[in-house]
């Protein structure tokens, strides 16, 4: 209950596609959207010791993305094995990755005030895109060596709230201090249900 308390915006009259790599989420990353309101469909979702990550998951989000279409839902997440990375799909069935999700939340966050030092922290190898539509909405960014150990580093060192990688992995470490694949789900749906509501 505690990390869907954390979540400002409710996720009411979202339908959601998850897609759990029949790994550490497919109980806690269904439920989690659900008890936040969600009408929740699951795929990926029955581990047996051997299929984790196999075909499924935010290794292979085409699965999911294809589901999205396929459920006419809002949105789809895919967490990978175990569930510290998070990639998303459009209701177009348009993958976006772990920079278009920081991206999103970065805004989010400054909008509300709330992005430490209004800057975000990625990789060198993170999309110029991310770094020139941050740079258009008066958001820094810092370069890191590649790796969330380094992001976390540099966001530490900078006292700095959201960083994180082109794979899904993403540090919101005003509530974690590591990668969480339902923590950045909750949050990225959450912004979803608010701007649909504008």
């Amino acid at each position: 209950d505690a990390l869907v308390d954390t979540v400002t915006y409710s996720l009411e009259g979202l339908r959601v596609v998850v897609d759990c790599a029949h790994g550490a989420a497919s109980i806690v990353g269904p439920e989690a959207l659900r008890r936040a309101g969600a009408e929740v469909i699951v795929i990926g979702a029955e581990p047996n010791g051997e299929n984790i990550n196999l075909e499924y998951g935010a290794t292979a989000p085409r699965r999911m993305a294809a589901a999205t279409v396929g459920h006419s839902a809002h949105a789809g997440v895919s967490f990978d094995g175990d569930a510290d990375r998070c990639i998303a799909s459009d209701e177009e069935g348009q993958v976006v990755d772990g920079d278009k999700i920081m991206g999103i939340l970065a805004l989010a966050l400054h909008e509300a005030g709330r992005l430490k030092g209004d800057t975000l922290v990625t990789p060198v190898m993170s999309n110029l895109g991310l770094k020139n539509a941050m740079r258009s909405a008066g958001i820094k960014t810092i370069d890191t060596a590649v790796g969330d150990r380094y992001v976390l580093e540099e966001m530490r060192k900078s006292g700095l709230n959201l960083g994180g990688e082109q794979s899904g992995h993403v540090l919101i470490t005003d509530l974690s201090t590591t990668g969480d694949g339902v923590l950045t789900a909750l949050h990225l749906l959450s912004r979803l249900a608010e701007t649909r509501l504008k």
